[in-house]
């Protein structure tokens, strides 16, 4: 007996095999999102944490003007400290073979002929640096692929102010630079900046600082109170020019990556519950139909003898096969799909190893969500089958009971035809399918939305930050902070249309028990070469005293305009004042703080106000520029706008583009399944009608309204429920994907509607294509036969 129903079983899957695979595609969208994305968000999280790990990344940083290389001792007495490290930081200017485009480098002691106990070198190529060769460094493998240099290179740099040549004899990899970035940048640009460790003796002479170090890294004992080591390490630092202890949460590198992690994980939240969505009516609706054709077997299995369980049974296992069916493809299809992302964050995150593993569990968990959807999606068929006695299921069901409504008085009103009527009865007939079918066409339409969106939103973000914020062509960095001489001399240079001064000092804002470490930013008066500009795209002046703080911050110290917050300087003097706040701008990247020159240098107090300058030159003289920026021992670095603004766009090219098209696909495939067996379903119980309107003399294109015009009725009918849907999954979206280091706006352009609209129509197009064939072949006589 099971084997009969089984053999059953194999012949409804094959002789439905168009709207199983249907469904089968929708469900396996869903599990391939969820591999995917779960996949890579543990592939990188059990990466990130197996390398933090084996390299010994430390708990907290601190960063110092000088200090004595006996404090580290003095640190490591701090209780609950395990162990501490100090070592010298120093950016420098490279010149690299063959390129004109300013370069920058961060150079770290390395001690003799061993490695660093905390935040371990991994050599990848080369050897340790010669102590007696001080030329002699380890560069980053980013930066070495980036450029082409094998090992041997020699580079020409500018270290403290002094030229000096370097030859790179290894290649490694760092805990601490896993996402290498330089200062003022957004994303890694490995071209034009690079981490260099050189021999600590060297790098002592290099930058005169004989003894002594910059930083200093630790890590805490098992459930250390990380707030008290802070507050002690800044006591400890702060006669050293200390600016300030930090925590992991907010080192760069650690950031960029954890934000990321997080974007994957709110991506496993919000994809896959769509499909899961979609393919549970799909089953619902597909099942009850296949129940209500069937009742007579159904009658027929339970008079031979077959249980209520039995029969339930075989129903529920057509619903498992789809989903099992479903699991294989979206396995696949997600496990392709992470390695193609995978090697996309190996171009930005770099680990010794970093390859895309799908454990049994993020298997097990997408064939749980399968099933579990199909499952619940056949339970109305199987209660039905299950209820059905064999006398009422062997009787023919009563025929569908028709009257005039307010459809069919509104369809007398617009004069419809009796091809009209027809459609617009057997959707009053069904409205609770039609429904479905409409909403499911408007779920697939706001997730191709939602997802589209982020162009804008990545385009607006863009134009906003490089564009009306950002009006400078080059911002040169000094070695440290200068006087106004240093701003008359660059305006001296040939070519150098305007200079403005800017300034960022560390600080810590506090308001009653809440505490954050940002850079009170500030430039001179009437600036043009740099703008606040809010989210709504109106630029925002500075207050003429006290501070202007991001949304982000002011969210997080819980601050209104108006409030005043107590501002630490870390470094210098240590000053501390009561500011007001002036105003808050809503921007898009990072949380930060602004102020007046005036109101910055009361709390400095020093006579050096400019940390770095802004320039906008003719781009006719942009070489000449640069060339004469390299020669100046004060300049430590420049960067150019465009060339950031060209990195970022290529990012989103890469990453973006690559997920758009996924999601096309997904969106497509959901758009396929709904029409798909919406028709099929239409088609099996109006056949007779469609022939017998071809026996009374109706062309085939006349039937074929009947069928296709039911279909276009309801795609029609969900687009604006589609856009209705896709406006609030695309604000929950970027909500949920925006962090501290980016808030991305919720600006998406009329264009994205239209091709959200095209694309979804276009797929149910081809769909009712295909179904139209079935149409234009009927077998009259073949279906006229059969028994109503």
């Amino acid at each position: 007996m099971v084997k009969a129903l089984d053999r059953k079983l194999m012949r409804d899957l094959w002789r439905m095999r168009g709207q199983v695979l249907a469904i089968a595609l929708v469900l396996a969208a869903a599990s391939a999102t969820f591999v995917l994305s779960l996949g890579v968000h543990r592939s990188l999280t059990e990466t990130r944490d197996a390398y933090y790990a084996e390299s010994a990344f430390a708990d907290v940083f601190a960063d110092m003007t000088r200090a004595p290389r006996s404090i580290v001792a003095r640190v490591a007495a701090i209780p609950e400290v395990r162990r501490a490290e100090g070592a010298i930081r120093q950016y420098a200017t490279l010149e690299l073979p063959g390129s004109s485009a300013p370069a920058r480098a961060l150079v770290i002691s390395l001690e003799d002929k061993r490695r660093p106990a905390l935040n371990r070198l991994t050599l990848r190529a080369g050897r340790l640096p010669d102590p007696g060769q001080p030329g002699e460094v380890i560069a980053d493998e980013a930066f070495v692929e980036a450029n082409g240099f094998p090992l041997g290179t020699r580079l020409e740099t500018i270290i403290y102010g002094r030229r000096q040549s370097i030859k790179i004899v290894g290649i490694g990899l760092a805990p601490d630079y896993v996402y290498a970035i330089a200062p003022g940048d957004l994303i890694p640009d490995n071209n034009r900046f690079g981490i260099f460790w050189m021999n600590t003796k060297a790098l002592e002479a290099a930058t005169d600082r004989t003894g002594a170090i910059t930083r200093i890294a630790l890590t805490l004992e098992r459930g250390a109170s990380e707030a008290e080591v802070i507050r002690q390490l800044d006591t400890l630092l702060a006669p050293f020019g200390g600016t300030g202890a930090y925590g992991r949460t907010d080192h760069v590198s650690h950031a960029f990556l954890d934000n990321e992690l997080m974007q994957l994980e709110a991506m496993t939240r919000v994809i896959p519950p769509v499909f899961l969505i979609v393919s549970t009516f799909l089953v619902y609706i597909v099942l009850g139909r296949m129940i209500r054709t069937e009742r007579t077997l159904i009658g027929l299995l339970k008079a031979f003898g077959y249980s209520d369980r039995a029969v339930g049974w075989h129903y529920l296992k057509f619903a498992l096969a789809i989903a099992a069916l479903a699991i294989v493809l979206g396995t696949l299809a997600g496990i392709w799909m992470g390695r193609g992302m995978t090697s996309l964050y190996a171009e930005y995150y770099r680990f010794p190893i970093l390859r895309y593993h799908v454990s049994p569990v993020v298997i097990l968990g997408a064939a749980g969500l399968a099933a579990a959807a199909a499952g619940f999606g056949a339970l109305g068929g199987m209660r039905d089958a299950i209820r059905l006695s064999p006398a009422v299921a062997m009787a023919p069901p009563p025929p569908p009971v028709y009257r005039a409504g307010l459809i069919e008085r509104l369809g007398n009103r617009a004069h419809f035809s009796v091809i009209g009527h027809m459609i617009l009865r057997h959707i009053a007939r069904w409205p609770g399918r039609s429904a479905m079918t409409a909403f499911g066409v408007a779920l697939s339409m706001g997730l191709l939305f939602a997802t589209m969106q982020f162009v804008d939103s990545s385009r607006t973000m863009l134009d906003s930050f490089f564009f009306r914020a950002q009006r400078y062509d080059l911002m040169v960095t000094f070695t440290e902070p200068r006087g106004q001489d240093a701003i008359f001399a660059l305006a001296q240079l040939p070519g150098v249309m305007r200079v403005e001064p800017t300034r960022a000092v560390a600080v810590k804002l506090r308001l009653g028990n809440r505490t954050e470490r940002t850079a009170i930013e500030a430039t001179g008066d009437n600036p043009q070469l740099s703008a606040r500009i809010d989210r709504d795209g109106r630029e925002i002046a500075l207050p003429t005293a006290g501070l202007m703080l991001s949304r982000q911050l002011a969210d997080k110290l819980g601050v209104r305009a108006g409030d005043r917050v107590e501002v630490e300087l870390l470094g210098g003097r240590r000053t501390q004042l009561l500011m007001p706040v002036g105003s808050i701008v809503d921007e898009f990247v990072g949380a930060r703080a602004y102020a007046s020159a005036a109101a910055l240098d009361a709390l400095v107090r020093d006579a050096s106000p400019v940390g770095a300058a802004l320039i906008r030159i003719d781009p006719a003289a942009r070489q000449e520029v640069l060339n004469l920026l390299k020669d100046m021992p004060v300049v430590l670095g420049v960067s150019e706008r465009n060339a950031a603004l060209r990195l970022f766009e290529r990012m989103i090219d890469d990453n973006l583009f690559t997920m758009l098209f996924f999601y096309i696909g997904f969106a497509s495939a959901i758009t396929v399944g709904v029409v798909y067996n919406s028709a099929r379903i239409l088609f099996s119980e109006r056949a007779h009608e469609l022939a017998t309107l071809r026996v009374l003399g109706y062309h085939r294109s006349e039937v074929g309204i009947v069928l296709l015009g039911e279909l276009a009725l309801l795609v029609v009918a969900a687009v604006p429920l589609g856009c209705l849907i896709g406006f609030g999954m695309a604000q929950l979206m970027t909500a949920m994907f925006s962090s501290d280091l980016f808030r991305l706006p919720f600006a998406p352009a009329r264009s994205t509607y239209g091709y959200a609209i095209l694309i979804v129509l276009t797929a149910a197009l081809a769909t009712a294509a295909i179904v139209a064939r079935r149409v234009l072949g009927l077998d009259m006589v073949r279906v006229l036969k059969g028994r109503e």
